[in-house]
């Protein structure tokens, strides 16, 4: 893959899917201004490898997760009995959309639209860009590729916004995956890098304690947003622990989010 080209109206005009490069242009400055498309990856020949995010609304802090967006119940499940009939070939369409999802304009570029239900089931296409055209129920799809499966008035769409956009310090009660640790503090709104794999610090959990070599996630029993610990079965596993630390200290992460 090589530099891609979008239309203005989308995220960045000209972005390449990859950056090789000194990590530390750009990577330590976080900007108001997008320089990139969301989840534009950087890698340095130390094997570390960073995301370009968007945070939300709450500074992001050093050596702390961060999460995706938590999904809106809006979104999610989308039956489309007031809607067409979505051809095979088709990359542009309106869907119906529940009222109060909280989408707007741009939001969804670089998401996925998925097939939860009914026809064309198991199938999910990246999304290009959305607009609404009715308020808040009807709003335009565009896609990256065409739809290969035709949709039918019983197919249901769920709608996922871009893992590197809005995300937030994962809370102690998680509501979305992991997208990756600042290795600088964040400001509420600006874009920055996350890092996603290869050594990372990382702070750790209050009243954990971290084995060499163990698996490290989101604690079984969390009592530090965004802080690492020992996970829990059912818990996403970010990495494993290269240098231990106690409770509140810094351990040495290798992540492995990619």
């Amino acid at each position: 893959m090589g530099t891609e080209t979008v239309n203005s109206r989308y995220q960045v005009i000209t972005t390449p899917p990859a950056i090789q490069g000194d990590p530390t242009e750009g990577l330590f400055t976080p900007t108001s201004a997008q320089k990139y498309r969301l989840g534009t990856k950087l890698f340095d020949n130390h094997g570390r490898v960073w995301r370009y995010s968007k945070n939300a609304g709450t500074q992001l802090e050093v050596a702390l997760m961060a999460q995706c967006e938590a999904q809106d119940a809006q979104s999610i499940e989308q039956i489309q009995t007031a809607g067409a009939i979505i051809a095979v070939g088709k990359t542009k369409f309106n869907l119906i959309v529940a009222t109060g999802s909280g989408i707007t304009d741009g939001e969804l570029s670089d998401g996925w639209l998925v097939v939860n239900k009914s026809t064309g089931l198991g199938y999910s296409y990246p999304i290009k860009w959305n607009e609404w055209i009715t308020s808040d129920t009807t709003i335009n799809i565009e896609l990256y590729e065409p739809i290969r499966v035709a949709t039918a008035t019983t197919t249901e769409f769920t709608f996922i916004i871009n893992r590197w956009s809005n995300v937030l310090v994962m809370p102690t009660t998680v509501t979305g995956i992991a997208a990756g640790v600042p290795n600088v503090v964040i400001p509420a709104s600006y874009y920055g890098w996350l890092q996603t794999k290869g050594y990372c610090p990382m702070t750790v959990d209050a009243g954990d304690t971290l084995v060499i070599g163990a698996a490290v996630g989101n604690p079984g029993t969390n009592g530090t947003a965004g802080g690492a610990g020992i996970p829990a079965i059912t818990t996403q596993i970010w990495g494993h622990t290269v240098y231990i630390a106690t409770a509140g200290e810094t351990a040495l992460i290798d992540l492995n989010l990619e």
